[in-house]
């Protein structure tokens, strides 16, 4: 039996709620502003991870984590892009290279390479 989009979104959502962590997903509206404008998606269900060596491609050091976030809850801010932020365990990290997944034509997953 295939396994439909919805079911892999659903056993991601399942696995990031039960061994994840919880970000923040940040876009900015404007170049400037105090405080700068901004949209936030709070508690966004994510597992984080440093980068492997063989994973470290030009401009992107061992200080990047890639970051595996569920499209569920994010309709807002899709697709997210380069220049979004991740807000981890309170500090804030550039989207360098969002890497979305989609099966069947449905976005399933969102694999993120983070800086800063």
């Amino acid at each position: 039996m295939m396994t439909s989009p919805a079911d892999l979104i659903a056993d991601l959502d399942a696995a990031l709620a039960d061994a994840g962590s919880t970000i923040t997903i940040r876009r900015y509206t404007a170049p400037t502003g105090t405080p700068r404008p901004k949209t936030d998606i709070d508690n966004v269900p994510a597992a984080a991870r440093g980068v492997r060596a063989d994973e470290l491609v030009e401009g992107i050091d061992q200080t990047a984590s890639t970051v595996v976030v569920s499209p569920t809850g994010l309709a807002a801010l899709l697709p997210l892009k380069k220049g979004d932020k991740a807000v981890i365990d309170g500090r804030e990290r550039n989207i360098e290279l969002p890497k979305p997944i989609s099966v069947q034509g449905v976005l399933v997953r969102i694999d993120l390479l983070v800086s800063g």
